[in-house]
């Protein structure tokens, strides 16, 4: 487990615990697995994209369709398929974030849910 999966695991543990009716329809996006060649082909022909966000938080609020949010750990990066996904995301109406660490992560589904215009 990576420090990454340890932060989103601490995410979801408070946002289950502080918003329980959001924690249930919010998801993560498992693209980031490690796989045999053919299981990789596979996985691309069931929709699978490189790029795709960590979780999206499938919430309307304002008038905003959903969180897209990127999670990373101390120096990490968004790729640039990241980067493209999110302002993808952003013209489509979603709010789409890319934040560093577990307290950001917080401050930002916070402000997403507590406002309606970001």
């Amino acid at each position: 487990m990576t420090s990454e999966d340890a932060t989103q695991i601490n995410l979801l543990n408070w946002l289950r615990f502080n918003y329980p009716d959001i924690w249930e329809d919010t998801i993560h996006i498992a693209n980031q697995r490690s796989t045999s060649i053919q299981y990789g082909k596979l996985l691309k022909k069931m929709g699978v994209k490189p790029g795709v966000s960590d979780l999206f938080v499938a919430v309307p609020k304002g008038n905003f369709s959903g969180l897209w949010l990127e999670l990373k750990e101390g120096e990490g990066k968004p790729s640039k398929k990241q980067q493209n996904f999110l302002a993808r995301m952003t013209a489509r109406g979603y709010v789409a974030v890319c934040v560093v660490g577990l307290d950001a992560a917080k401050a930002a589904i916070e402000a997403y849910l507590q406002t309606d215009e970001l």
